[in-house]
């Protein structure tokens, strides 16, 4: 599975974070249901590189996951993360959730997604606030 190095904004955390792919050895089984849901399951391993854009201050996730898409017929979405997983979160989901602009957790992860933006976040382990880990 392909995973390309980008940008998150600014409005994540208060400055640009460049995210880049130390190790993906991930692949995906996809299924698609006749009522037209379909559901992704990833596993594998990833590695990726997130750096403070403006100071270079650079940290290294394993967030390999596994993860589950559910993507429904009406637009919406749920994920179930479990293991190592990281999420980057913009201001209206930010608003949704109480969540900071970056996570790195471990645990189960539920997420729901509408309307472009995560309606819902719970967890069931542990995360620690990436904005705060790269703000140094």
């Amino acid at each position: 599975m392909t995973f390309e190095p980008f940008t998150l904004p600014a409005n994540r955390c208060g400055f640009p974070i460049a995210v880049g792919v130390v190790s993906n050895n991930e692949f995906q089984d996809v299924m698609t249901f006749a009522d037209g849901t379909t559901v992704t399951r990833i596993t594998g391993k990833l590695v990726l590189s997130f750096t403070n854009t403006v100071t270079g201050f650079t940290i290294v996730r394993n967030v390999s996951g596994p993860s589950t898409e559910i993507d429904h017929p009406d637009g919406s979405a749920t994920f179930v993360l479990e293991g190592k997983s990281w999420f980057g979160f913009g201001p209206i989901s930010q608003a949704n959730t109480g969540e900071p602009g970056l996570v790195f957790t471990s645990g189960r992860v539920v997420l729901q997604v509408g309307d472009n933006a995560v309606t819902s976040f719970s967890l069931a382990g542990n995360q620690v606030n990436g904005c705060d880990l790269l703000a140094g």
